[in-house]
């Protein structure tokens, strides 16, 4: 056989040296190339658009209202699952862990928290199970749908893919979150004032 010395061989430049020998720039890091805007749905009239418009007219304390423009509410939806829940079916079981966020779109929801009497309504805008972004404890509030619903849900490892590919929008939807506990808890804390008095 034909034996060459390696030293006399041709080196055969790879592409990541053709790419840094003719100047050009390093690829760019995946959770910048936008890839989340590809799955956005075409139609302007999508879910998220629509729980949009319902938080902004909304007159709850604790409508969800993150600083989103059109095209972050359509990215968003996108990595949403849409379901159509009857009356009576239960969202949120305390005790039981739950790591899904839940938008309402359409009906209403009834909230209310295991062991403590405080129940509330939830209107179309509103968020339920905001507390695990924060918490993998397990759920204390008992939500149940008052008629036929529409919610997007949100897992958390959809979660996590939205902020990894679009990490604006996965910060403004937690300080979102934030904002609707912290009102919650206002609220809760005004209540048990007027009680303790």
């Amino acid at each position: 056989m034909f034996h060459t010395p390696l030293a006399a061989r041709a080196v055969v430049p790879t592409s990541v040296d053709r790419r840094f020998a003719f100047g050009e720039p390093p690829l760019r890091f995946p959770a910048r190339l936008d890839l989340c805007r590809e799955l956005a749905p075409a139609a302007a009239d999508c879910d998220g658009l629509r729980f949009a418009e319902a938080a902004r007219r909304s007159t709850s304390g604790i409508a969800f209202r993150p600083a989103f423009a059109s095209a972050d509410w359509r990215v968003f939806a996108s990595f949403c699952v849409a379901r159509r829940l009857p009356a009576g079916h239960r969202v949120l079981i305390p005790g039981r862990s739950d790591l899904t966020l839940h938008f309402l779109v359409e009906g209403s929801l009834w909230q209310e928290a295991a062991g403590a009497g405080q129940a509330r309504l939830l209107q179309p805008g509103a968020i339920a199970g905001e507390d695990a972004l924060f918490s993998d404890g397990p759920c204390e509030l008992d939500v149940r749908a008052l008629e036929d619903a529409l919610i997007l849900e949100l897992s958390l490892p959809r979660h996590r893919e939205l902020t990894a590919s679009c990490p604006e929008i996965g910060f403004e939807l937690l300080r979102a979150a934030g904002a609707v506990i912290a009102a919650r808890n206002r609220t809760s804390g005004l209540r048990a004032d007027v009680a303790a008095n």
